[in-house]
């Protein structure tokens, strides 16, 4: 592994956030972004899989107006017999909603740790997967929104 790898890793995950902060839609994603497998969710729970999957994460979360994904640490990429490579971040996130009818938003926080695998391809990497290991300092909005990883998200 190089500095490089580890750049262009970085910068996989960055553009996978700033296209879902920008509330692209799948198709954006797909083309851009994400293979055709992607796959993101709880791996022992509810896992949202392949273009289908993707739609109906998207729509699922299409009720955050206002959102960031920090990047704090990132593992060392390693590279698996498949040629696709895995690491692991910690992130701290801020996302809110207004719901109808509310008077003021909620607001929802704290700390992920994520495994991502990715596929190098030219001309740009592509994330494969997303998957959510653990949270810390959720506020309880967040402590809601995470508490059925079985479920999905509670939004």
């Amino acid at each position: 592994m190089t500095v490089a790898t580890e750049a262009v890793v970085w910068d996989t995950v960055e553009r996978y956030f700033d296209l879902l902060q920008a509330h692209a839609d799948a198709d954006v994603m797909l083309a851009e972004v994400l293979t055709t497998d992607f796959r993101t969710g709880f791996p022992d729970g509810h896992v949202w899989e392949g273009p289908e999957g993707l739609r109906e994460f998207l729509t699922t979360r299409s009720v955050f107006f206002d959102e960031r994904h920090t990047l704090q640490q990132m593992s060392e990429p390693v590279r698996g017999a498949d040629g696709r490579w895995t690491c692991r971040t910690r992130l701290s996130f801020f996302l809110r909603r207004l719901a109808p009818g509310a008077a003021v938003s909620e607001e929802f926080s704290g700390l992920a740790w994520h495994t991502w695998v990715l596929e190098a391809r030219r001309p740009s990497w592509r994330v494969a997967a997303q998957l959510v290991d653990g949270f810390a300092n959720l506020n309880d909005n967040a402590r809601t929104l995470f508490s059925r990883p079985d479920e999905g998200l509670r939004t």
